[in-house]
Parts: structure tokens; sequence; C-alpha cells
């Protein structure tokens, strides 16, 4: 299966950036305006065994995705594996590292491309350059929203 990986240093604390992550209220905050996503279901806060469903739009029609967190250490990584979704395969895992007033996030997307004719739009490098974009603008709003505090 392929993989996408990207990390960013923030300068906030584990605890700061891991609570954020696990609020999926802030997911919303931090999506490109090119891939809105709306909560439809969800805790408060993430935990192992949690699931989270969301509507994603920027890829046709919208697409409903249901997620379990299926790893989960506090403070340090959790994993979401979609469960329901028009991917063969997709696990996003997190994992932050460092101490005090700096951290990395490590972020490892694996996924696998839908079969079928889903396939020929959804094929393994527009999903890749999707992720490089997201990714991208996620790190920017994870500074403007953390690093300030």
């Amino acid at each position: 299966m392929p993989t996408f990986e990207v990390q960013v240093a923030l300068a906030t604390s584990a605890e700061a950036l891991f609570d954020f992550l696990v609020r999926p209220t802030n997911l919303s905050r931090i999506m490109p305006p090119s891939t809105p996503v709306e909560v439809l279901e969800a805790p408060e806060r993430l935990e192992l065994g949690s699931r989270l469903v969301v509507d994603l739009d920027g890829f046709g029609p919208t697409q409903r995705l249901t997620y379990e967190v299926t790893g989960f250490v506090e403070s340090e990584t959790f994993t979401e594996t979609m469960v329901e979704g028009p991917l063969g395969a997709w696990e996003h895992c997190r994992t932050i590292s460092g101490a005090g007033a700096m951290v990395e996030l490590v972020e490892r997307v694996t996924f696998e491309p839908p079969e079928g004719l889903a396939g020929l739009l959804l094929s393994r490098s527009r999903i890749e350059s999707s992720l490089e974009t997201s990714f991208a603008f996620r790190h920017r709003r994870l500074r403007e929203l953390l690093e300030g505090e």
C-alpha cells in the first residue's frame, strides 16, 4: 500500500497539540477550503475505539467517511482507520515527539485507492497530490492556532 509521511515542528507542548488533534470539532479549523469537512458523529474527545463520521467535499460528490480510533497513547500517538468510505484502505497515524515548548508531529497515511471507475478518479497520484496540499495547509493552521498560545 502507498504511504505518505510528513512532519512539522511546532512551538507548543505535546499535551496541547495532542488535545487539539483528538477533538473532532477542531478538524474543520485546519482543513483547507478546497476540501471542507463536516463532522456528523463524534465524541467530544477521541479515545481508543471511538468512531468519527464525516462528510468530505472536494472529490466530486460528497463522500461519507467513517473512521475508528485503532491506536491511542495519550499525548503521544493515535491512529484512525477508515472502516467505511470510498477508498480500498486508509490509516492515518499521528505521532508527537519532543518535550517542553517544541515538539515534532509526524503524520503517516497508508492508503489504497479504490478499484474500478472510482480508481480512475481517485488515483494514487491524485491522492498523494491532495495529501501534500492538504497537510501543508493543515500544518500552517496548526502553527497559527497553537503557537500563539
